[in-house]
């Protein structure tokens, strides 16, 4: 009959998993997460939102992942200056030092969510910040604020019916804290919450997690006999079968989760300390199982209890060869991780004395015993470290405690004094209203009767005032219009004298030019008169006076053209050059600068090219440049 309960027990809960496998789809998976994110314009409480969740995917697997989501999350928070989103990512924060061990760094992000939620005073903040605070408090070992604080938090999440995955990992860590207690009866009460709450969930990987910790629950239950009781650790064997399958159909959709190396090493153990005389050989198989699983996510804790576990396995059997194979890898393990807790260090020393024993080797059993206890002494000594650090959290948490519990009666203070003042205040106003109302109607019958009167007084005294004003508006208009004669002839007089002035300048340059250029046309006459003798000197002489003649024009042309666009250039070359430029080099540089070619120039000028080439040559040296130096490419580059 026994028999049969157990056989419907097992069918039912495999129907129920069935049925629960097909609807897994109420909480975002970690695609859809990075999906939502790179949306643009999204509220900033669901930006954070989805930030921290995929921060809590990528914990366990990639931390640096994990960290550069949650502070992402925080970024935007700080941006839009928003305290209770500030505190959410915080708590993802301290929830990713909690599984990295880094107690520091987990109780500084915890206290930070905590006093912005209750600065913030929004009770999904406080939610979040009260599950950081209660894992702070577990980790510095005040079990009674953490079971507070937890419980808490997850009322909030379970009304709400939000972050199942927290539901879930709160309640399991509660049924665990009960469970190491000895306190069965909490511990079934979470342990049994937490899977209720998996379901609802509707998510395979929490209710594989949940699974697995209800079967632990279950064989820490069968253990409390003596024998233990076979009948509940063949129910956890079920739900660990159940774990074990819903995580590798998620690892079939490409997520890896490192809680199926813990399901795998929980049954292998179960199979191991429980099963291995009956059924050794399904021992061996879920043996291998677990190091698949462990070497496939490869997290060194995992690994080292896998190999204990083989030890053990092989130490049954007094398998010598296959121990030592085991125990040099857990020493390899270690090795390449240093940082590993000594504990395991020391563990590995006691199955080399185990080994040694085994093996009638006592100078061996000896050096492992030195070595066992000297890791045993680390041990020791980190604890007492931790335990003095902790002392000092504890110390740092009562007065934090009792600074939020000020802060909190603080604003409570001044919740009633602004409660208090506000009803002065609209006890002033009213009476302040009574009197103002009784001085009107006072005031009513007094103004009624000397209305009349003061209404002829004032049109009176209205009517002066007019004539008055009048008066003085004539007189004002009469001087302004006088004004604006005076100024419209002395316009008109500085402007005459301003044009006679410009006319008789340009009388004076004109006769100046005229004469200039009479000069050297008389002189051009004179040197055609000596053609004869020195026909080829004198056309060249010839020529430069015409140049002489017309450079003066198309300079000032050429230099207010440059001047416009760059009005230094001249004043650049002058200092450069330290004034030794002539009117013709500055014509020749400002063409130059134009960016025209020394054949364009030279015809331009009426020259012949080498003339130009001696003229740049020249140039060149009023300018100090050496001779690999480009004139063209320096006066380009003068600004």
């Amino acid at each position: 009959m026994n028999f049969i309960t157990l056989k419907l027990s097992k069918v039912l809960s495999v129907l129920l998993f069935f049925i629960f496998s097909l609807h897994c789809t109420a909480q975002h998976s970690k695609e859809e997460l990075l999906t939502l994110t790179s949306k643009k314009d999204l509220p900033l409480e669901q930006k954070v939102e989805y930030l921290c969740e995929l921060s809590c995917h990528f914990k366990k697997t990639d931390t640096i992942k994990a960290y550069q989501y949650a502070q992402s999350a925080l970024a935007s928070a700080r941006n839009e200056e928003a305290l209770d989103q500030q505190a959410i990512a915080y708590e993802a924060l301290a929830d990713i030092a909690r599984y990295q061990d880094n107690v520091p760094l987990q109780v500084k992000y915890a206290d930070s969510s905590y006093l912005l939620a209750v600065r913030s005073r929004d009770p999904k903040a406080i939610a979040y910040a009260d599950y950081a605070i209660a894992y702070r408090h577990e980790a510095v070992g005040i079990t009674d604020k953490y079971i507070y604080h937890m419980l808490k938090s997850l009322a909030y999440f379970e009304k709400q019916k939000i972050r199942y995955d927290k539901l879930v990992n709160g309640y399991e860590n509660l049924g665990a804290s009960f469970s190491d207690n000895n306190d069965l009866k909490f511990s079934r009460k979470y342990n049994k919450k937490a899977l209720e709450l998996s379901y609802k969930s509707r998510n395979a990987l929490n209710i594989a997690n949940a699974s697995t910790s209800w079967a632990l629950f279950l064989v820490r239950s069968a253990e409390q006999k003596s024998p233990a009781d076979p009948k509940l650790l063949k129910i956890a064997e079920s739900y660990y079968l159940k774990a074990i399958y819903l995580f590798e159909k998620e690892q079939k959709k490409g997520t890896l989760n490192a809680s199926y190396g813990r399901t795998c090493l929980n049954l292998s153990s179960l199979y191991l300390y429980h099963f291995f005389e009956s059924q050794p050989d399904k021992t061996l198989f879920y043996l291998n199982k677990a190091k698949q699983v462990c070497l496939k996510i490869n997290v060194p804790v995992q690994l080292m209890v896998m190999y204990g576990q083989q030890a053990q396995f092989y130490t049954n059997l007094s398998d010598i060869p296959n121990i030592e194979k085991v125990l040099q890898n857990i020493e390899l393990i270690i090795a390449k991780n240093p940082t590993v807790n000594s504990r395991y260090r020391a563990l590995l020393y006691k199955n080399y004395m185990d080994l040694a024993e085994l093996k009638n080797d006592f100078s061996a059993y000896r050096k492992y015993f030195e070595q066992y206890d000297k890791a045993v002494r680390v041990v020791i000594e980190k604890e007492n470290r931790a335990k003095e650090y902790n002392a000092s959290v504890r110390f740092e948490t009562e007065k934090k405690s009792q600074q939020i519990a000020m802060l909190q009666e603080n604003l409570s203070s001044r919740k009633k004094i602004n409660y208090l003042f506000t009803a002065l205040l609209i006890f002033v106003f009213f009476t302040f209203l009574f009197m103002l109302r009784s001085y009107h109607y006072r005031q009513k019958s007094y103004i009624k009767n000397n209305l009349l009167l003061q209404k002829a007084n004032e049109e009176a005294i209205l009517l002066s005032k007019i004539k008055e004003e009048e008066t003085v508006i004539a007189v004002l208009e009469s001087e302004l219009m006088e004004k604006e004669l005076r100024i419209a002839l002395q316009e008109k007089k500085w402007n005459e004298e301003q044009n006679n002035k410009l006319q008789q300048k340009l009388m004076t340059n004109n006769l100046q030019l005229d004469k200039k250029n009479e000069i050297l046309k008389d002189i051009k006459t004179k040197l055609s008169e000596m053609k004869a003798e020195k026909s080829a000197d004198i056309n060249t002489l010839s020529r430069t006076i015409d140049r002489s003649m017309e450079v003066d024009e198309e300079f000032e042309l050429l230099k207010t053209g440059l001047e416009n666009t760059n009005p230094v250039f001249f004043s650049t070359l002058k200092e450069k050059a330290s004034g030794t430029l002539t009117k013709l080099d500055y014509k020749y540089c400002g063409y130059i600068k134009l960016g025209l070619s020394t054949k364009e120039i030279a015809n331009l000028m009426n020259i012949e090219p080498q003339s130009m080439r001696m003229a740049r040559y020249r140039i060149k040296q009023k300018l100090n440049l050496d001779r690999e130096t480009d004139l063209d490419s320096y006066i380009t580059s003068l600004e």
